[in-house]
């Protein structure tokens, strides 16, 4: 492999690493909004009577909201947070492997150490 050649494939790689992250950090946000949305449904149902109407929340579906039980809105969420929770761990996975081969790529002995250390399945 020429040297044009491999420093392509170690910047194209050290690009997806860095989108990955940028996806982490979007996905981790979410999660943080997720948690505070569970908080205060959560809280509202505390507060409400099963049989008031106030025991509805208005839920955003896309370009509209629907409402529905208190009750349901909090599953919904609490469903969307496990999704994503998944979804954080699937993109931390693909960032160690890329970590490690990055590593490799550069013959950087620290860096892939480090990568297979922070519990790297093969």
């Amino acid at each position: 492999m020429d040297i044009v050649e491999h420093q392509g494939r170690v910047e194209a790689l050290a690009e997806d690493i860095l989108t990955d992250r940028q996806l982490a950090i979007d996905y981790d946000r979410k999660r943080q909004e997720n948690r505070e949305a569970l908080r205060r449904l959560r809280e509202q149902e505390k507060q409400t009577k099963p049989t008031s109407r106030l025991a509805t929340s208005a839920v955003n579906m896309g370009d509209f909201f629907i409402v529905v039980p208190t009750s349901k809105a909090v599953s919904m969420v609490d469903g969307a947070q496990k999704e994503l929770e998944g979804a954080i761990d699937e993109v931390q996975q693909r960032l160690r492997k890329k970590v490690q081969l990055l590593g490799e790529l550069e013959g950087n002995e620290r860096m892939a150490n480090t990568a297979r250390s922070m519990g790297l399945k093969s």
